[in-house]
């Protein structure tokens, strides 16, 4: 049976991983071309390419650290006031609770992305939903209740197991919205494995 505690115990663990098999490898192509060159393996011009290669492959192992840093700092703050959304690189996100109407998950083979549908004015980064976009049932559920077309939404991605937390916070302080029935199979499993009601 799926559990929350454990996949999130087993994403820290895959990234602690990533990071040491990261750094191990930095360390050895900076070890070996250093040996390389320095015990004469490798002469002339051959030396420049080795050293070429070697920083090309340093500097993609820099870019994949900073990669996974930067996406492990991915996080949601949401309270009955705001909802803010820290993404590093794209900025701080902030919602209110109030203006969110409808709430979806999306599954994929291991994960789920939760999206967040906004009555209301635009917020930069939020996408405008019409009804020929890739949620038209939603689109003609919104329009009917509000008797509006202007619609906008956010789709999560990043938040591994945590997004359950995130499902279920928004549940608790977005009082107008409306939840699938996909999303509250989600907010259920994430009650029952933390005795929640």
């Amino acid at each position: 049976m799926f559990s929350i505690k454990k996949a999130i115990k087993k994403e820290r663990a895959r990234l602690n991983r990533n990071y040491f098999i990261s750094f191990f490898i930095f360390i050895l192509v900076a070890y070996l071309t250093f040996a390389a060159i320095s015990l004469s393996v490798v002469k002339g011009w051959q030396s420049y390419f080795t050293i070429a290669y070697a920083l090309i492959i340093e500097l993609l192992i820099l870019i994949n650290i900073f990669k996974l840093y930067f996406e492990s700092k991915f996080s949601v703050d949401i309270s009955f006031e705001k909802i803010k959304i820290h993404q590093p690189f794209k900025g701080n996100l902030s919602l209110q609770p109030s203006k969110v109407v409808y709430v979806d998950v999306i599954s994929n083979k291991d994960d789920f992305d939760i999206v967040i549908f906004m009555k209301g004015k635009r917020v930069k980064r939020l996408l405008k939903l019409n009804e020929n976009g890739d949620f038209k049932r939603i689109y003609k559920i919104l329009n009917e209740k509000y008797n509006e077309d202007e619609f906008y939404y956010y789709i999560m991605k990043k938040g591994g197991a945590k997004k359950y937390f995130y499902l279920y916070k928004l549940y608790k302080n977005c009082f107008e919205a409306e939840f699938s029935r996909k999303a509250m199979e989600y907010i259920k499993l994430f009650m029952e494995e933390y005795n929640l009601s």
